[in-house]
């Protein structure tokens, strides 16, 4: 069963699908004039997750814990092995978690306080299908 990224990282996410990389071995040999290089053939496609994470509270504090909580379950991700998820019709089998970060705001802030009783912090978070 997939899993939704919204599910994951909630509905205010973009989501890109880049092209797939070369997986190019670099050597070189004593007494070689130059560089070998070996094609080891494609990584799969990085799948790039760029959003803002919320939560409310009545208070900074409890807020920021809430966030904090939101962000602790997406780590927990970082760990899984390779699964199928889904967003907006399209499936991504065969799917890990490579890298999650938190993306200071303009002010430099991490994450931030709004007037209306919210924690916000943005996120970029890369996956990747292993095929």
């Amino acid at each position: 069963m997939a899993t939704d990224l919204t599910t994951i990282f909630g509905s205010s996410i973009n989501v890109t699908v880049q092209p797939r990389e070369v997986d190019r071995r670099n050597a070189a040999y004593p007494g070689a004039d130059g560089l070998t290089s070996m094609c080891m053939g494609t990584r799969g496609r990085a799948i790039t997750v760029g959003g803002l994470l919320s939560a409310s509270g009545a208070n900074y504090n409890t807020a920021r814990s809430s966030l904090q909580t939101i962000i602790d379950g997406i780590e927990a991700y970082l760990d899984n092995s390779a699964a199928q998820y889904t967003f907006k019709g399209q499936t991504f089998s065969n799917t890990v978690f490579e890298q999650f970060r938190i993306v200071p705001a303009g002010d430099g802030k991490s994450i931030s306080w709004t007037a209306s009783g919210y924690c916000v912090c943005r996120f970029v978070a890369t996956l990747r299908e292993l095929i």
